[in-house]
């Protein structure tokens, strides 16, 4: 974050650094404090973000206002500040030169004008090339040294909600890219939730936000959707509450969030707008047949409980068109009238996602599939389907498929349509694909009995493949099937624990087989190549091609909290506190939080484990990239006594 010319209010402090430091060094900085409640400030700095419970003071949060933890805080002031360059190096040589010849290039260089989003991502890929031709020589080290110098922070894959576990992954998205994973993890028991942002290339955590209220719904899906840029992540959390992050972000808080739901023990239904700034959440209201309403997340707060008329924050926007007379009919009355009144006809989705055009509304509610226009939220058509299954959409918005009494069925998602004739099919979860800008879909059968491939020209193939049995009819987080981004290729989840990789074209063909842990539940396949495997507690990055694993994680196996070095939360100097993470089932590693500037090589840990924390650790830039520890060295020490020498020195 660029802190220059910026209004913030300081809040309370906990760490030993003292107050006076952190104001000389914000200073330093060219940010003006501010008294809280004199003005509105820019920013919150070691603010308090709070969901679960009601309480006074929490203005700057219900306006939006950038909260920043006080961990953040300490990591601005312990980096340097971005510099203004012009350009960093030419990617064409670096990708071209020999390891003498790019060390060169990366000394001569301006790292003044080095931007991760622009510049990381070729120069790990040449350090790679030369690390597989000739291993790790000095140009690792040394581009390392420089991207600890401008603030690339040590991480670790076990983040949690300190005092708490992190909990099982209750839902997961792919970023539109393809390259970022985002997931929600909470315990059954905690009181907050951690969204994690993990890079596909490196499997490897590169952000982590602590979400009061916790993330999701267990068993129900979407509590996790992307905005079409990939710039914005919308959460369910907080039970029934839905808000708007920057996935890449330092805020704890969301740029705008929204309680509008009836408040039930369960997680809202919602669709998060193309650009971000919106969401359509499911709701009662009156006056309306559509039920639900449009609520802005990007102006703090926004509350509404239509039965009381109570609105805080940017009053929703409800969809007041009534249903057309014929879907009155197919859909048939809620609730039928008396003495005289006409029925009162009302539809809530069950499911719903929002156009990539903006333009509508899709989704079902059961075996009923329907299109609201937006906006005013006039519907557009409603079937009734004979679907034993969830109904399937496609990702280009064209098509959706419904698979049920013995046959398939596709209708056109513009206008309700069935596309062709109905064909044969058993039972099984419908899954979109596209190849060339033809639809494909795949159909994994129930009880283990293989994969049906139907492209859109009418062609159609069996895979026998012994698939799992977890096919997602009733639980959000189990995805049997992953069509390959360019759909040549599709990976499928089997009853024993495996992936099968098959080739689609004209020959359909067994690739690889690849073990997967044990319980997964769901397969995705993500940019470069890189399967995504996840199950309550595991997650694992793996190359479809050749079986290379990238990562591979267990949540909250840790050793027993009596063998920690010390307490958690235990303060580590001024500045840091522990950060501990479980390197087996019975031993504890611990970084510093946060791990920047004079801790950003600091691991305490046993000295014979240092092969191994290669697996576990990363460096990450801009909170985007992972950068492997293996290209430089961290300082290994045995207990909490020399760590905190190591940084007083």
């Amino acid at each position: 974050m660029e802190m220059r010319g910026l209004k913030a209010h300081l809040g309370r402090t906990d760490r030993p650094v003292a107050r006076e430091l952190l104001e000389q060094r914000l200073a330093a900085r060219g940010v003006r404090l501010i008294e809280s409640g004199s003005e509105r400030p820019d920013v919150v700095l070691a603010g308090e973000v709070v969901f679960s419970v009601r309480i006074d003071g929490l203005e700057d949060q219900q306006r939006g206002i950038p909260i920043l933890p006080e961990a953040e805080l300490h990591e601005l002031l312990l980096t340097a500040e971005p510099g203004d360059g012009e350009r960093f190096v030419d990617h064409e040589a670096l990708a071209a030169g020999s390891a003498a010849r790019v060390l060169d290039l990366l000394r001569e260089a301006d790292w003044a004008a080095f931007r991760p989003q622009r510049d990381l991502r070729p120069l790990r890929e040449a350090l790679s090339g030369l690390e597989s031709s000739g291993g790790i020589t000095e140009v690792h080290r040394f581009a390392t040294d420089q991207l600890l110098a401008r603030g690339a922070r040590l991480r670790h894959p076990h983040a949690h909600p300190i005092y708490e576990e992190g909990g099982r992954v209750v839902d997961f998205a792919l970023s539109p890219c393809g390259r970022y994973l985002a997931t929600g993890r909470w315990g059954d028991e905690a009181e907050a939730g951690i969204l994690q942002v993990w890079e596909l290339a490196t499997g490897r955590a590169v952000n982590e936000i602590v979400v009061d209220g916790g993330i999701g719904w267990w068993g129900q899906r979407d509590a996790v959707q992307w905005s079409a840029d990939g710039s914005r992540l919308a959460l369910g959390f907080c039970t029934n509450q839905v808000g708007v992050w920057d996935p890449f972000g330092q805020n704890a808080n969301p740029c705008g969030y929204a309680d509008v739901t009836d408040g039930g023990s369960e997680g809202a239904i919602f669709a998060v707008s193309p650009d971000g700034r919106r969401a359509f959440i499911s709701t009662r209201t009156s006056g309306t047949e559509v039920m639900g309403c449009i609520a802005a997340l990007d102006r703090g707060q926004v509350v509404y409980a239509d039965q009381f008329d109570l609105v805080g924050g940017e009053r929703p926007e409800l969809l007041r068109e009534p249903i057309p007379a014929e879907l009155r009919h197919r859909l048939g009355a809620s609730k039928p009238g008396r003495g005289g009144e006409p029925d009162e006809c009302r539809w809530s989705f069950g499911r719903v996602r929002w156009s990539r055009d903006g333009s509508r509304l899709m989704g079902e509610q059961g075996s009923t599939a329907c299109a609201v226009d937006l906006p005013g939220g006039r519907m557009r058509w409603l079937v009734r389907t004979s679907a034993e299954m969830p109904l399937a959409w496609s990702p280009d918005d064209r098509f959706v498929a419904a698979v049920g009494e013995g046959e398939l069925i596709v209708l056109d998602a513009e206008t309700g349509d069935q596309v062709g004739e109905s064909v044969e099919q058993g039972p099984g979860m419908p899954h979109w694909g596209v190849r060339d800008g033809a639809a494909r879909l795949a159909v994994v059968l129930e009880g283990g009995g293989g994969v049906d491939v139907h492209d859109e020209g009418g062609r159609r193939f069996h895979l026998d493949i012994d698939t799992t049995e977890q096919l997602g009819e009733h639980s959000g987080d189990q995805r049997p099937w992953a069509w390959e981004p360019s759909g040549e290729h599709g990976a499928c989840l089997t009853g024993d624990d495996r992936v099968e990789v098959w080739s689609l074209g004209e020959e359909p063909a067994l690739v690889r087989s690849l073990d997967v842990p044990e319980e997964s539940t769901a397969v995705l396949w993500g940019a470069d190549g890189v399967l995504v495997v996840l199950g309550a507690h595991a997650l694992r990055f793996v190359r479809a091609r050749n079986g290379e694993v990238l990562g591979d994680f267990v949540f909250d196996q840790a050793p027993e909290e009596d063998s920690r070095l010390e307490e958690e939360g235990t303060y580590l100097g001024d500045w840091f506190q522990e950060d501990s993470f479980p390197l087996d089932d019975s031993t504890w590693a611990t970084i510093a939080e946060p791990a920047v500037g004079a801790a950003a090589r600091l691991v305490i840990a046993p000295e014979e484990r240092r092969e191994e924390l290669d697996a576990v650790l990363a460096w990450t830039v801009d909170r985007r990239f992972a950068w492997p520890v293996r290209w430089g060295e961290l300082d290994i020490v045995p207990d909490f006594e020399a760590a905190e020498e190591a940084l007083e020195s």
